[in-house]
């Protein structure tokens, strides 16, 4: 199953280039790649190649949010991660809207990476190793935890979306149902996180600024072949042991890799430390709220049909991939936890 291509009419190029400096536009902008929060489009100027990247739907402080995470991101560059450079407009700003009234898109400007498809898959070693330096930077975060990573989804939301998608007839509504079993599961440790009623739990720890999007979708490779980390716009305040776990889940498909993935991580300066099945509670959070996200939206008339393929074809993907306690507890037993 693939996700439709389309051909949307591109941002304001030449009011993009003027606002970041980038120089004078040397043809239209053309799409690069798509995901849920935004469109990357690739804009060739006088002055080199960059990456503009079209958010949809703004939140009402998105400017500070982005503010936020561009500085997190330059301090990350100095402490050596790959990853594009954010460019900031000549007014100071992060996040602009450019183009008429009536095709206004809010953008933001990187630097330009040439990356290998999305099935070249960076090492494991080098995964960790990224991820150890990120969290070695230990940028104290005193912000609220978004609540996407922290609340898991009521498990009395689970019946009436299973049986919307049979009523729809839909084909991915037996994925659907085949997942709610785990997903109720994972809510129970997921709670107990939430609520700290977990012996041991993290929500006493102290949190940091993570990048909180850290999975193979977003660690790449260049054509060079070296390691790079893009889509920093969700970073934020959590306990870097979530983090950490969460990459573990996303990386490591056999159990075995999970020691060699964590001294990697420790050798290149992260102090986290997996501790137990409630280490694992924000990825399992993410999980069900993408699978309840995806499934209401592609059953929902009023998105597009791109929206609507797109989102189901992501609740088949998670289906084939679920997180489930029996594969937690042997990335913990291999963790000698």
């Amino acid at each position: 199953m693939s996700t439709p291509i389309v051909s949307p009419r591109p941002p304001d190029a030449r009011e993009a280039a003027d606002a970041f400096g980038l120089g004078r536009v040397l043809g239209e902008p053309a799409v690069a790649a798509r995901g849920e929060m935004g469109r990357i489009w690739r804009l060739e100027t006088a002055s080199g190649r960059w990456a503009l990247k079209e958010v949809f739907r703004p939140v009402p402080d998105a400017a500070d949010l982005a503010r936020a995470d561009a500085s997190f991101q330059m301090a990350a560059l100095a402490a050596g991660v790959p990853m594009p450079r954010p460019v900031i407009a000549r007014d100071g700003r992060v996040l602009i809207e450019v183009g008429s009234a009536d095709h206004r898109r809010a953008i933001r400007v990187y630097s330009w990476v040439d990356l290998r498809g999305r099935d070249a898959v960076v090492p494991i070693g080098e995964v960790a190793a990224i991820l150890g330096r990120l969290h070695g930077m230990a940028i104290a975060d005193d912000r609220p935890i978004d609540p996407w990573f922290r609340d898991p989804v009521p498990a009395n939301v689970w019946p009436g979306l299973v049986a919307r998608a049979v009523a729809a007839d839909v084909p991915w509504a037996a994925s659907l149902e085949r997942l709610v079993p785990d997903l109720l599961a994972a809510w129970e440790v997921a709670r107990d996180q939430a609520d700290g009623g977990h012996a041991g739990a993290t929500s006493d720890r102290a949190t940091i600024t993570c990048h909180l999007d850290y999975n193979p979708e977003n660690v790449l490779l260049d054509m060079a072949g070296r390691p790079v980390v893009v889509d920093w716009e969700n970073s934020g305040a959590e306990p870097a042991e979530l983090e950490l776990a969460s990459a573990v889940a996303e990386f490591v498909a056999d159990p075995a890799d999970t020691a060699s993935f964590l001294r990697a991580y420790e050798a290149a300066g992260g102090t986290a430390r997996i501790r137990h099945r409630a280490s694992f509670a924000m990825v399992l959070t993410v999980q069900a709220a993408l699978v309840r996200t995806y499934a209401q939206r592609a059953l929902d008339p009023s998105f597009s049909d791109e929206d609507r393929a797109r989102s189901a074809y992501w609740v088949e993907d998670i289906a084939a991939h679920v997180f489930t306690l029996e594969r937690i507890d042997r990335w913990l037993e291999a963790a000698g936890v």
